[in-house]
């Protein structure tokens, strides 16, 4: 058996403890290296939207209601469903590119001084978006939930 002294046994716990905590945390990487591409939101789920933005229109949080500026034939009920409808995008990544042509929307987070910028095209029954030079595929909802007629 090794001869150390309490010490140095206390040392050989310390840095096992310390090999463990980084074998765990990296133990994520090499889970998920091999798996495919998962799919996630167009907008992120624990940060309040406060404004979207479709050319000449914007919608705004009002309270805990949502407003249309300019007026717009959309009543209350009908814009908490646009909300939704964007808050639950679901995503799948396509790769590095961008659109030249497109709808863009603006949309305003709590806490971000600068709006994320969508452009969203139709094509092949689905919708294509772009944001930050990247390229994705919306998998469960159509252009007219995103972007009403009344707000183009």
């Amino acid at each position: 058996m090794i001869r150390l002294s309490r010490k140095g046994w206390n040392n050989v716990l310390i840095f096992a403890t310390l090999l463990m905590i980084l074998l765990f945390n990296q133990s994520g990487r090499f889970l998920t290296d091999g798996e495919p591409a998962t799919s996630h939101t167009l907008l992120p789920t624990d940060i309040p939207l406060m404004k979207l933005e479709f050319g000449a229109h914007q919608l705004e949080r009002i309270g805990q209601g949502w407003r249309v500026r300019p007026a717009s034939s959309l009543d209350e009920a009908q814009l908490m469903a646009l909300v939704d409808h964007w808050q639950q995008a679901l995503l799948i990544p396509m790769g590095e590119a961008d659109l030249d042509t497109g709808i863009v929307v603006v949309a305003w987070l709590a806490g971000e001084a600068q709006g994320r910028i969508f452009r969203l095209v139709e094509r092949d029954d689905s919708v294509w978006v772009a944001y930050d030079k990247k390229l994705f595929q919306i998998q469960n909802k159509t252009l007219d939930e995103l972007v009403p007629e009344a707000l183009r």
